[in-house]
């Protein structure tokens, strides 16, 4: 299922059921992800739900990541009204023993426990369930952003857990050329399908929009070194292009570096600074520490940083940039994003993932859709009837980058868009390398690298809404009338 579709509802509601059917006994049940920041979004979203429905139960995160801020946990259960839950006990830890007293405490009180793991993470869970003779299996194991279970690094997550019943969530399914291989084409790893949604059955649903296509380009004919030294002018020009272009609204960009030296460039830059000026906040995140997760220049925690990003993102009067390197493109839930601008080539996975961040509904939106005040298909009378996709094509050998994305956008917008058409590797989710030293025997000699120019003039190239609007066969009819 597309981002933002409810695919963690699905979870919650299963996990609900489960524990409905078994009321008043002890059932462990598993979420797993894979990353840290991720297991704190499952954790409020399940929690949230369960707490509404007056489920009561334990939680607990196993990764190293501590322990999140409960105080928004805590607003959560005091908001529930209708139930009334007095406690609900959430720990945190990877130590055997550690889970291993709270699967003992959840026994002796007859409450579920929902522990939310990195897959890193899981085996600790199954080392502390056999330390019980009775070894009470996992009744159901959530596997969140499935896709990774393909690598190599993350396979064994598969036989790791004694589960009763195991699901596997994603927005990209991940194929690989064997049927027998990590693949989940491999059934006898990963079962049949049980429930599909492409990103066009969505956009038709009102349950995402649609991608709209705005192109950065120049007059001139520059190189890779212009490009590098002008990166800083090209973000913050197509953010003001964006901006004025979508008019009211103001503008909110997901931009996807190709390394962190990229972030380094431009947080130090005088665009930077402009755009502060301009009443822009601008985030930055990575896992280069100098970078951290950074919001107007200061450090933050990964939990604060995220709660920030969702308030802001939910903001209507905040304009916003966020920069980030391989973090944001999967599982979290900010609303708001106006565009999208990768400053790499993304395969089709990353892309769809990377699109999925801007391609949620403007929540006033969302309700006069499902209240039947508007059709999905009324663009004119939506706040945000459009997600931007910002190509820059300013450089020659971006002209390949910008015709794969147009391609990949031309088939978002059909219903065979299929991820797994991706042969994926080892390093599949690590992206591109950090940005390399010039290839020089002395790095320091200046002559031994192109000066390149700075790029003055940056045009705005929109296409047109009439095709914005278009499927992919109604978009070849028409070439074909042409």
């Amino acid at each position: 299922m597309p981002t933002g579709t409810g695919k963690t509802y699905c979870q919650a509601t299963m996990i609900a059921n489960d524990i409905l059917k078994n009321r008043n006994q002890y059932k462990l049940y598993v979420v797993n992800a894979p990353r840290i920041v991720l297991t704190y979004q499952l954790l409020k979203e399940v929690y949230g739900f369960l707490v509404k429905a007056g489920i009561e139960a334990r939680y607990m995160f196993v990764h190293s990541g501590g322990m999140t801020d409960k105080k928004e946990l805590e607003e959560m259960r005091l908001e529930s009204v209708e139930h009334k839950i007095r406690f609900s006990e959430i720990e945190s830890g990877t130590s055997v023993i550690g889970i291993k007293e709270m699967i003992t405490k959840s026994r002796r009180l007859k409450l579920p426990l929902i522990i939310f793991s990195t897959y890193n993470s899981a085996k600790n869970i199954e080392d502390a369930n056999k330390r019980f003779a009775e070894n009470i299996p996992v009744s159901i194991t959530m596997n969140d952003e499935a896709h990774y279970l393909v690598q190599e690094q993350f396979h064994d997550i598969l036989n790791t857990l004694t589960t009763n019943r195991c699901f596997f969530f994603t927005a990209t399914t991940i194929h690989t050329p064997s049927d027998l291989g990590m693949g989940m084409n491999n059934k006898k790893v990963y079962g049949d399908i049980l429930y599909h949604m492409s990103p066009r059955q969505a956009i038709d649903l009102g349950l995402m929009v649609r991608p709209r296509v705005h192109i950065v380009t120049t007059k001139g004919v520059y190189n890779s070194d212009d490009y590098d030294k002008s990166l800083c002018k090209i973000i913050r020009d197509s953010y003001n292009q964006h901006q004025k272009f979508i008019g009211e609204m103001n503008a909110k960009i997901l931009i996807s570096t190709k390394g962190t030296q990229d972030i380094l460039d431009f947080v130090d830059s005088s665009e930077y600074n402009s755009l502060r000026r301009e009443g822009v906040d601008i985030y930055a995140v990575a896992s280069n520490p100098e970078i951290g997760n950074q919001i107007n220049g200061d450090g933050f925690s990964r939990s604060m940083f995220l709660k920030k990003l969702r308030q802001d993102g939910a903001d209507n009067s905040k304009k916003l940039i966020v920069l980030h390197y391989d973090i944001l493109a999967e599982g979290i839930d900010v609303s708001g994003f106006t565009g999208i601008m990768p400053l790499r080539t993304l395969r089709k996975a990353k892309f769809l993932q990377t699109y999925g961040r801007s391609a949620r509904l403007d929540p006033q939106d969302r309700i006069r859709i499902k209240s039947g005040e508007i059709k999905p298909d009324d663009l004119h009378l939506m706040n945000k009837p459009y997600s931007y996709i910002i190509i820059p094509n300013i450089v020659h050998t971006n002209e390949d980058d910008k015709e794969n994305f147009k391609q990949l956008i031309i088939e978002l917008r059909a219903y065979d868009f299929k991820p797994y058409e991706d042969i994926v590797t080892d390093s599949w989710i690590h992206g591109t390398r950090e940005k390399n030293e010039p290839d020089s025997l002395n790095p320091n000699d200046i002559n031994s690298r192109k000066e390149g120019r700075i790029i003055r003039e940056l045009l705005a190239v929109f296409e047109a809404e009439e095709d914005a609007k278009l499927t992919k066969l109604e978009l070849v009819l028409k070439e074909l009338q042409k």
